[in-house]
């Protein structure tokens, strides 16, 4: 059985509703990242054949699915770092495919990549709103970033973006080395004069194998205090507040009717699928099924059998596979899978929803597990008890909680 037909449901499965599409080429790797990608070069050279691939598992998904995709997200790596003419065949294709009931359809796009051109194309095939990759609107930050862009050509990729008419994100580091209070406020400032509808603030995370982890290591890069870094965040974050873009995430602010609805999707932890290298699907066991039934019938349509069969089994992750000739070659067979059992699932379903202001279904999780998220979570509650918002339908943290999230999901860990 492959993964479109998987996600078509194979009766054991929610039907997913998104879909991310990866695309693992970029001009360059930036210091901190350690997303799946190929710098220059791969893109221009196996770029159309990837796309063709991506573009006939699009098709066999299509023909599985038993109902109209919401969200769709084309994310990296970097997609507009692919050849125009691949680029807007990736864009017609899945318009023809998927473009009719679609509430929301995001692509990302560097600033050093995207141009008239490519937005024409996004425009054309329907694409709703453009996630940029600005990080600071500061030279020296982009400098130790290691990005190719400097701020201005964030500044033109922001004009460009905000005349197409698409809602437009924007993605900000905070705590870089070197950056100052005075620094990310600008940034936030300039963001919101080009008229950005969302603000995604991302805290610096030094990624093993990166290029800015080998610079700590051999003692050329030093991290910001932590007590300072937050002060700088919370005063950034209090500027996004006073222009209507509330927090309804940890890292995400928009004014209301602007939150991703494709994240969304993951923060619920509903079935999505992902398609091309890296890119992982998840597949949520239908509330009713019984798990040692669907496990069995699970071994025997995939022809697996690993011999980790727990009888509780409340999802199926797979992700495609990362070398790229063997992911171009053969995807199905690529694909690794993972069986989540309840316990995982259910502690997932809590520091997901728990990340979000509106917080975790405390119906969903009773139907899913058959336990009450406030009895089972009690002395968490208790313990946390000025943070957690009273409410009986979803469980969900104040403004200070999320700041707290780290510490209070461990507590919510040692009762898995």
């Amino acid at each position: 059985m492959t993964l479109p037909e998987l996600a078509g449901g194979a009766d054991l499965f929610e039907i997913p509703e998104s879909l991310y599409i990866h695309i693992p080429f970029c001009s360059s790797r930036c210091g901190y990242c350690d997303f799946h990608s190929f710098a220059a070069g791969r893109g221009s050279k196996e770029g159309e054949r990837y796309v063709e691939v991506l573009l006939r598992r699009a098709q066999a998904l299509k023909a599985e699915l038993r109902k109209p995709l919401r969200t769709l997200y084309i994310g990296g790596g970097t997609p507009t770092a692919l050849p125009f003419d691949v680029f807007r065949r990736l864009l017609q294709e899945l318009s023809r495919l998927f473009g009719p009931g679609l509430r929301e359809w995001t692509v990302e796009a560097n600033p050093e990549s995207l141009s008239e051109r490519k937005l024409a194309a996004m425009i054309d095939a329907g694409v709703s709103r453009l996630s940029v990759g600005i990080q600071s609107m500061d030279d020296r930050d982009l400098e130790v970033l290691g990005r190719n862009a400097r701020k201005g050509d964030n500044e033109k990729a922001l004009a460009l973006a905000r005349r197409s008419g698409m809602d437009i994100s924007a993605d900000l580091i905070a705590g870089i080395p070197g950056q100052t209070g005075k620094g990310l406020d600008s940034s936030v400032r300039m963001l919101l004069d080009a008229g950005v509808d969302h603000v995604s603030l991302y805290d610096l995370s030094i990624e093993d194998g990166t290029a800015l982890e080998k610079k700590k290591i051999k003692g050329e890069l030093f991290l910001p205090n932590e007590d300072r870094s937050y002060v700088i965040r919370k005063a950034a974050e209090r500027v996004l507040g006073d222009a209507g873009y509330s927090r309804y995430e940890v890292s995400n602010f928009c004014p209301p009717g602007k939150e991703s609805l494709h994240n969304s999707a993951y923060w619920s932890m509903v079935s999505y699928v992902g398609l091309g290298s890296g890119a992982v699907s998840s597949l949520m066991l239908v509330e009713k099924a019984e798990s040692s039934k669907a496990e069995s019938s699970l071994v025997r349509e995939l022809g697996r059998d690993d011999n980790t069969s727990t009888g509780t089994l409340a999802c199926l992750r797979a992700e495609e596979g990362r070398d790229l000739d063997a992911y171009l070659a053969d995807p199905d067979a690529s694909i690794s899978l993972t069986r989540i059992d309840k316990k995982d699932s259910a502690f997932e379903l809590v520091m997901m929803g728990l990340r979000t202001r509106r917080g975790v279904d405390s119906l969903r999780f009773e139907r899913r597990f058959g336990s009450d998220i406030y009895s089972f979570l009690a002395p968490v509650l208790e313990k946390w008890k000025d943070r957690f918002v009273p409410d009986r339908e979803f469980l969900r943290l104040d403004d200070e909680g999320l700041d707290l999230l780290n510490p209070i999901l461990l507590d919510v860990l040692k009762l898995f």
